[in-house]
């Protein structure tokens, strides 16, 4: 009796604490249940919000945010989104080039820069700084020149041999060269050869222009054979430059292109010592011409944008008698200019006298970017509109006894994120 009832009590045990453990279960199995309900996972965030949050943040985050996902990848080279991200840079920088010796004298390197004022500097003041800050040097670009910088696009040319640099996003492509061209063809010793980059506001397109031209045969009219070339950037449409038609007399570029709301401008002759401003429209890629002022010597003369119009600034007499004289084109289809004779005061004109300058382009602030041609780390804003000069010291470079060339090149104000 006593040995039935041990086994009996000890089922009992062991059912209970079955019962227990199914029990424990349960609950357990229910706080989970209760603590789900109460940790609802967050809704996905919608993706127009993330293209929003994107576009707040800067092209160095953005470079790195290429890498989360195919998704994103894809979003950030598209063409829509980079054409919304494209806005002026927090803080515009100089391009300069430099070219590096030893005490030998042989040339070492070549190297390209960017600068950005110094954060103590006063733009107010006569003098200020601008420190180097970034090396953009690419081994592909030796041997080449920089032809033009526009909206952070650079062109590094080498006769036929053409490359494009965003120094946004770091990519660098190459194009492929010019075929079929009858002077390119002639190897004429004195064929010149001219990039210039665009942009079509139309279409939203960005167009390199080569302007190809020589001396023609005819000796007594001194005159000039010239083709013009469009390549369009951005992975768009074929991969080939395109000849295109001129109606305007054949010409001989002079100066670097400058581009202005859809259009670029350079000038040129048509004859010997006949100087023209030639004018090219990115859009529909025709090109016209206008006489230049009689005064105007072309190599003493800088293209720039004066309030949203072309402008000719005449510095012959800025380094001995502190005068500007600027021509401004207010009326292009009946070519008509307005002359503006700017003196330099007194007080500042110590700065520039006798220093050899040529004009660099403007800053976004209509400031003319003045590079002597000596001095390699001085250079020069000048403010037309207030008629003051101040002088940029350039710091954080290598000793000067080891630069042997050193040049502005442009100006990076621009975040350009377009996939070429």
């Amino acid at each position: 009796m006593g040995i039935k009832l041990a086994i009996i009590i000890q089922r009992e045990r062991r059912r209970m604490k079955r019962t227990s453990t199914v029990i424990k279960r349960i609950r357990r199995r229910r706080r989970r249940r209760d603590m789900c309900k109460s940790h609802k996972p967050m809704p996905e965030i919608p993706f127009d919000l993330v293209i929003e949050i994107l576009t707040k943040l800067s092209a160095k985050p953005l470079m790195r945010f290429k890498s989360v996902s195919k998704l994103w990848s894809s979003l950030i080279c598209s063409r829509y989104f980079s054409n919304r991200l494209l806005k002026l840079s927090s803080t515009p920088r100089l391009l300069m080039f430099m070219g590096f010796s030893d005490n030998s004298h042989l040339k070492v390197k070549d190297v390209l820069v960017s600068l950005s004022p110094s954060p103590d500097s006063d733009i107010t003041s006569t003098t200020s700084s601008f420190v180097i800050d970034q090396d953009l040097t690419l081994p592909a670009m030796k041997g080449y020149y920089i032809s033009h910088v526009f909206s952070g696009l650079m062109c590094f040319a080498n006769k036929l041999s053409v490359q494009i640099y965003n120094t946004t996003t770091r990519q660098f492509v190459v194009l492929p060269q010019i075929e079929d061209s009858n002077i390119i063809a002639e190897d004429h010793k004195l064929t010149k050869i001219m990039y210039y980059t665009g942009h079509d506001p139309v279409y939203n397109q960005y167009k390199l222009v080569c302007t190809v031209a020589r001396p023609s045969d005819d000796v007594e009219e001194c005159t000039y054979l010239s083709e013009h070339w469009v390549f369009l950037l951005g992975g768009e449409g074929s991969s080939r430059w395109k000849k295109i038609s001129c109606n305007s007399p054949p010409h001989l570029p002079l100066s670097e292109g400058l581009s202005i709301n859809g259009r670029m401008y350079y000038l040129a002759w048509v004859r010997l010592l006949h100087c023209v401003l030639v004018i090219f429209d990115i859009n529909s890629e025709e090109t016209s011409m206008l006489e230049v002022p009689n005064d105007i010597y072309w190599r003493d003369t800088g293209l720039i944008e004066y309030g949203g119009k072309i402008a000719l600034l005449h510095y012959t007499d800025l380094e001995n008698e502190g005068v500007i004289e600027l021509w401004v084109l207010e009326d292009a289809e009946n070519n008509m200019w307005r002359s503006k004779i700017l003196v330099v005061h007194p007080s500042q004109l110590a700065m520039v006298d006798g220093i050899s300058l040529r004009v660099q382009g403007t800053t976004r602030n209509g400031e003319v970017i003045l590079v002597p041609e000596a001095n390699l780390f001085n250079i020069f804003l000048y403010d037309l509109q207030k008629n003051h000069i101040r002088k940029i010291e350039i710091n954080g470079g290598p000793n000067s006894h080891l630069t042997k060339i050193s040049e502005v090149v442009g100006l990076a104000d621009v975040e350009n994120l377009m996939y070429i």
